[in-house]
């Protein structure tokens, strides 16, 4: 298996930063930057978020590897979205906790890793896995600069955490139990609760059953992922062929 790195190494450096600027979420912020600067053109601007996402992964390239307390794997799955339509999402799991428990294998979350530690997670060799390796990595690296492309920013932001963690008292306690009780205290309006739908007994069920069924699916496909996952680390049991 190679590493995030590796792939990062590999791939076209424009088709990734194309690939990274298309995510909805950071198309919306630099259509707020626009419509903010009054001092910049949207050129400029535009060139200036292409020119902060090839440096970024510039620096992830180049990065020091930092060994995770976990050696961990990132693979792609089918999920499915809003509507009953399938959609690809990823996940990370402790390759050790994959080899335990098996499907019962818990993601995690990697927000708040150091990029040396992003850089170093292994990338899983699965077909599906493989054939989206460039949206993959894409999400990747937006999920490691959520906070900022640098490791500064992340540690202000850890920084920040931990203060407001150590400012947290009693005082905010009462004062947050004071706001909960706010409708109840005199003078503060009490707002109206949203008249609630009438439903018939045959919708219910059906609703019911509809997102049993999405539930149960997607939670399928996730665990055919992660047999793939295994069956590429571990190899091929009967058993976990014949779940596949």
């Amino acid at each position: 298996m190679k590493t995030v790195q590796e792939h990062l190494k590999e791939l076209d450096t424009e088709e990734l930063i194309n690939s990274y600027l298309a995510l909805e979420p950071v198309h919306r912020e630099i259509i707020e930057a626009m419509a903010a600067k009054d001092n910049i053109t949207a050129k400029d601007l535009w060139l200036k978020f292409r020119n902060s996402i090839r440096n970024y992964i510039e620096h992830m390239r180049e990065v020091p590897i930092t060994p995770p307390e976990e050696a961990s794997v990132l693979y792609v799955f089918e999920g499915v979205s809003t509507g009953f339509m399938k959609k690809r999402f990823h996940g990370l799991v402790h390759i050790s906790e994959l080899k335990e428990s098996g499907v019962e294998a818990e993601d995690y979350s990697y927000i708040l890793c150091h990029h040396g530690e992003v850089a170093g997670f292994f990338v899983a060799d699965t077909k599906r896995t493989q054939e989206n390796i460039v949206d993959l990595m894409t999400d990747v690296l937006y999920e490691a600069s959520f906070f900022g492309y640098t490791e500064e920013d992340l540690a202000q932001y850890i920084k920040e955490i931990e203060n407001e963690s150590e400012d947290f008292g009693d005082d905010d306690e009462e004062e947050t139990k004071e706001e909960a009780a706010g409708d109840e205290t005199e003078g503060n309006p009490v707002l109206k609760k949203p008249e609630r739908e009438i439903r018939s007994k045959k919708e219910i069920e059906l609703d019911a059953n509809f997102r049993n069924a999405s539930e149960a699916y997607a939670k399928f496909l996730r665990e055919k992922a992660l047999r793939e996952v295994a069956v590429s680390l571990f190899g091929k049991s009967q058993q976990v062929q014949n779940e596949i």
